[in-house]
């Protein structure tokens, strides 16, 4: 039998008129790749650049100012810095010259008579270097004694973020009674349930501020020895000082805020030190009556 010859088949070598042919589909099948590919393109950066646009001015709303006070005294008193600068937004929208309607001064909206009561009620405090309270005008003084007093009422109230920030508007005398005679949840306090609607809204403000400074500053928590937890600055999220704030309202200048600071009328000071006026300081002997 003869053997089959096995023919290969061979391609045929293209010649210079097929590519010609070709080239009109290659170009237009790339024309169409691109015009895909650009508004997929587009489409990323312009997200991109509208969530910068809207972090940038949510910033210029929520600005960190006084960082090196807030911190240091935040840190030294164990009290969250988003807590700080949600109640100084709230209160002055961090103009350290405000005064209100009631005499609240400062970045803190701190009354006089609260200030001179802080300082005595520091155990440390020396009574022949009481300060007047044109010091609560210097942002370094009214930040330690605003924080300060956070941090009286967080120990007053086991921790509660929200009992203290209504004590910090309302007065603790106030917060108090609530809590006794039932007019307030105990642990569960939401602004729906505060008696008083400045207090209520009050609330909600420096609630809102805090998350807000959470989210765009603060995202890491320190734990120390004692179990106790506080945010700390995120470095990777940019939080700087000295953002302008021209754009934020001016919440406390028409007093809507004013007498948070205020510890006097109808308070329970049975558990505090009180003034001696003849002597000019604080003791457990005499009641004195704001």
């Amino acid at each position: 039998m003869a053997k089959e010859k096995t023919q290969k088949k061979r391609r045929r070598k293209p010649k210079d008129g097929d590519k010609k042919k070709n080239l009109p589909f290659l170009i237009v099948t790339s024309l169409l790749g691109v015009s895909v590919l650009i508004p997929v393109v587009m489409f990323v950066v312009s997200l991109l650049l509208h969530k910068e646009v809207n972090e940038n001015f949510t910033k210029s709303l929520y600005p960190i100012k006084y960082e090196s006070y807030v911190e240091k005294y935040a840190e030294e008193f164990n009290v969250d810095v988003c807590l700080v600068y949600g109640i100084m937004r709230t209160e002055s929208s961090f103009d350290p010259n405000v005064v209100s309607n009631a005499g609240a001064i400062g970045l803190m909206q701190i009354m006089p008579e609260t200030f001179e009561w802080l300082q005595n009620y520091r155990a440390d405090f020396e009574p022949d270097k009481l300060m007047k309270s044109d010091k609560l005008y210097d942002p370094k003084i009214n930040i330690e004694y605003g924080t300060y007093f956070i941090s009286y009422l967080l120990d007053r109230y086991g921790g509660d973020t929200t009992l203290a920030v209504c004590a910090y508007n309302a007065g603790y005398g106030n917060v108090d009674s609530w809590i006794a005679d039932g007019t307030i949840p105990d642990g569960n306090v939401t602004p729906e349930s505060v008696p008083f609607e400045e207090t209520s809204n009050y609330l909600s403000r420096v609630t809102e501020s805090m998350e807000v400074y959470r989210e765009l500053y603060f995202s890491m928590m320190e734990s120390y020895p004692d179990g106790t937890s506080r945010v700390v600055s995120d470095k990777n999220g940019g939080a700087s000082s000295g953002v302008s704030d021209e754009s934020s309202e001016v919440i406390n200048s028409d007093d809507s805020y004013s007498d948070q600071t205020y510890i006097g009328e109808n308070v329970d000071n049975n558990n505090d030190l009180y003034y001696n006026d003849d002597d000019n300081y604080y003791d457990y002997d005499y009641e004195y009556d704001y």
